[in-house]
């Protein structure tokens, strides 16, 4: 019999940028093994449509359209997922904004305000707001999707990059000082992977020919719902303050290989 213990049976699971890609991924696999899921993101009707795949596997969902650059709603957020499913054992900070195509010679006060505040003032800011939550229940997990970009930039990218970088840092200074409070922290760094907000790199990275990573493969919304499961687990109880790497090799690689 397996030692490996991946359920979380009992668990609640809070993602945001949940309706669509990497979140909805996460969501669809930590329903799978027995999560409650709530969901936020700004699109309702596709905030909607997730949490009905996450019920038609036999747990609870609760989508709550958030815009997480807003301070009120992330306080509304957690405050709904507290009554209506009981609190907070993992926190996946999934949403994320940024030019994919812009230079730092482009970049202004507002655009560099704006992701920030949503890449790294909103993913502190709901931890915060879940800790007492964790810290009633035992303890818990939260997961920073990063990128590998904030690892190793690549030029036009803008303020993304560097938002990530500082996400990463701040995963690290959380899991220190939470640990005493039975709480982990961990980042995701996906690399390139199918989601719709990457299609038009996807379909230049296909059209060139050239191999990005070592594997020659896009990765997977999935491929990184498999590493979130392992994190927020059982079978993760012995990772925080670290960066779990998911691009086929992407980084070692250099770019395109």
């Amino acid at each position: 019999m397996s030692t490996i213990d991946l359920s979380l049976d009992g668990k609640v699971a809070l993602i945001t940028g949940g309706s669509k890609g990497i979140g909805r991924a996460i969501a669809l696999t930590f329903a799978e093994y027995g999560a409650d899921v709530a969901l936020a993101a700004r699109g309702a009707e596709a905030l909607s449509r997730t949490a009905k795949e996450v019920e038609e596997r036999g747990v609870r969902a609760l989508a709550v359209p958030t815009d997480v650059s807003d301070g009120a709603a992330l306080e509304t957020l957690v405050g709904r997922v507290r009554e209506e499913l009981g609190g907070v054992d993992v926190l996946v900070n999934n949403a994320a904004t940024g030019d994919l195509g812009g230079a730092l010679m482009g970049v202004g006060r507002d655009e560099f305000d704006l992701i920030m505040n949503v890449n790294v003032w909103a993913p502190l800011r709901l931890c915060q707001l879940c800790r007492p939550s964790m810290q009633e229940r035992g303890g818990g997990t939260v997961i920073n999707v990063v990128s590998n970009e904030g690892i190793r930039p690549m030029p036009k990218l803008g303020i993304y990059s560097p938002s990530k970088a500082a996400l990463i840092n701040l995963t690290q200074m959380m899991a220190k000082e939470w640990a005493k409070h039975a709480i982990r922290a961990v980042a995701i760094a996906p690399g390139l992977i199918r989601t719709e907000l990457a299609a038009e790199l996807v379909k230049s990275v296909e059209e060139s020919g050239v191999d990005i990573n070592p594997l020659g493969v896009i990765g997977e919304p999935s491929d990184v719902a498999a590493m979130a499961l392992v994190a927020a687990s059982p079978a993760g109880r012995y990772l925080t303050a670290t960066t779990l790497v998911v691009d086929g090799g992407e980084i070692a690689a250099g770019p395109f290989g």
